[in-house]
């Protein structure tokens, strides 16, 4: 241990070949599955609701909503490579900070595995890699924001740290806090560390510590701005995301989904790097991580015991910051370094044929082709490409002028439906939970509208759901022929068509 009044050198760190080889090859793996996989509904979404840069989201903070529609805005290119282009830079930006904090942590073989654990979770490659989510510019503030807060600990008195590193701590959380509300927790988690630490209660009382929290509060002001605006929308809905009561089964459900996203030897590797960086080194720079990694962590597990509205990846940032930590754990001896690269590298393998299958299914529709009837269990809408309706939609004449409103069932529907027509016309949703689209500028617009109401190709029964509701808004709404699309050859989607007239 290097003493109190010691200045400490930070020894330099150069990248091994092996890092760039696993940057590289994760890229590839990356650019392959954006390329494959149609958008989902949270992407479509994200990029219908943002063209209009608004200040903060119903659902989220802005900067990953942005970053898709700055993309398209910048390059003139409508197209979901574009969309995710941003995930799949930063990604790799990230890896790199991931090897860097591993390294700084416990040496050159935990920076390696680090970056592994990483990019071998599906969570992590298929999400913050390459989709368009919150979690990409996340992981990659998170990431700076780590490696500011470690360099400043390793000074003689991080309390009078330079400066410049507090105000680059506070640049990258006023990021993170512009991705997503996971950042007060992981802020939260930092705060509390420092003040149950009595040799480093000392930093709260400093200047730098000040500058960085007033620079990453910047980050948060426009959603509290928009949020203000309008009757703190986005506070009512995530507040209602837990039902009351003690839900076991659901809670169950969600470790088992957090065990496929992040792999489950992965999963018990980041919780025994969580558990031995709070023995181990409780006032050092793992017990810092562990402490900012664990809010996440247990805020949201609390909810997975009280409610049954949830999703497995709300935990998912606070494990991610927990795998430097397991990497350490892992680098300490040759066994674990063995047992961690059968079992993690074995079930990565699984689960990469069974994505690869995915991607390619969702793609071509291989699996079902032969099948007369489409098999009950083909249930890959969500996820259709979707390229195909605006040229079919411009052929018959419809759609062609700008003033023309878009209708929808749903916000699935909208995003969907209107990212295809590359956000060319205003957005009406018709029913159930319509998240930031009642929000969006014309989202009250009158006039010649259509309803597109997209079903499965056998779906009997779509059109006459789609005209009553149609019907419901307009009693004279006409039918029209629906546009069917294929995929791999063979017919899979339609999309109903409805002429209506908004007042």
């Amino acid at each position: 241990m290097t003493g109190a009044g010691e200045s400490r050198q930070e020894a330099p760190l150069r990248a091994p070949r092996a890092l760039w080889i696993l940057i590289a090859v994760s890229l590839a793996v990356r650019v392959a599955l954006a390329w494959l996989v149609p958008l989902g509904v949270d992407e479509n979404y994200a990029v219908a609701v943002a063209r209009g840069y608004s200040w903060s989201f119903f659902d989220h903070p802005p900067l990953g909503f942005w970053l898709p529609v700055a993309m398209a805005d910048l390059t003139g290119i409508e197209h979901r490579m574009i969309y995710r282009l941003p995930a799949l830079v930063f990604f790799a930006l990230s890896s790199w900070a991931f090897w860097r904090i591993g390294a700084r942590l416990g040496g050159p073989v935990a920076g390696i595995w680090s970056a592994a654990l990483l990019n071998l979770s599906p969570i992590a490659v298929v999400g913050a890699g390459m989709m368009v989510v919150p979690d990409v510019p996340l992981l990659l503030a998170l990431s700076g924001l780590i490696l500011c807060l470690l360099a400043i600990l390793r000074q003689a008195r991080p309390e009078e740290a330079p400066l410049g590193l507090w105000a680059g701590a506070g640049g990258f959380l006023a990021l993170a806090m512009a991705s997503k509300y996971h950042a007060v927790l992981i802020a939260l988690g930092f705060l509390l560390w420092a003040l149950a630490v009595p040799s480093r209660r000392v930093i709260l009382a400093r200047r730098g510590f000040w500058i960085a929290a007033g620079i990453g509060m910047t980050g948060f002001v426009p959603v509290l701005l928009w949020n203000i605006a309008h009757d703190w929308a986005s506070l009512a809905f995530h507040g209602g995301r837990t039902a009351g009561g003690i839900h076991p089964l659901n809670f169950l459900r969600m470790v088992l989904g957090q065990a496929l996203y992040l792999l489950p030897p992965t999963l018990v590797l980041a919780a025994i790097g969580l558990w031995r960086a709070l023995r181990d080194d409780p006032a050092g720079p793992r017990g810092m991580l562990a402490a900012m990694a664990l809010p996440p962590i247990l805020v949201f597990s609390a909810v997975y015991l009280s409610g049954s509205q949830s999703f497995p990846h709300w935990t998912m940032p606070g494990w991610m910051l927990a795998l430097p930590l397991a990497a350490v754990w892992i680098a300490a001896t040759a066994r674990r370094r063995r047992l961690a690269a059968l079992w993690t590298g074995g079930v990565a393998a699984v689960m990469a044929l069974i994505l690869g299958t995915l991607a390619v299914q969702l793609r071509t529709g291989f699996l079902s082709r032969g099948a007369d009837p489409l098999p009950a269990w083909d249930r890959t809408l969500d996820a259709f490409p979707w390229e195909g309706l605006a040229p079919a939609l411009a052929a018959r004449g419809l759609m062609t002028g700008a003033d023309t409103i878009l209708v929808a069932a749903d916000w699935m529907d909208a995003g969907a439906m209107s990212t295809a027509l590359a956000g060319r016309h205003p957005v009406r949703v018709l029913a159930g939970n319509m998240h930031h689209f009642p929000f969006l500028p014309g989202f009250r617009a009158t006039g010649e509208a259509l309803l597109l109401y997209p079903a499965r190709v056998d779906d009997s029964g779509a059109g006459a759901r789609a005209l009553a509701l149609a019907q419901e808004v307009d009693p004279g709404a006409i039918p029209l022929d629906p546009v069917v699309l294929a995929r791999g050859g063979r017919d899979y989607a339609q999309v109903i068509v409805v002429r209506l007239v908004l007042d």
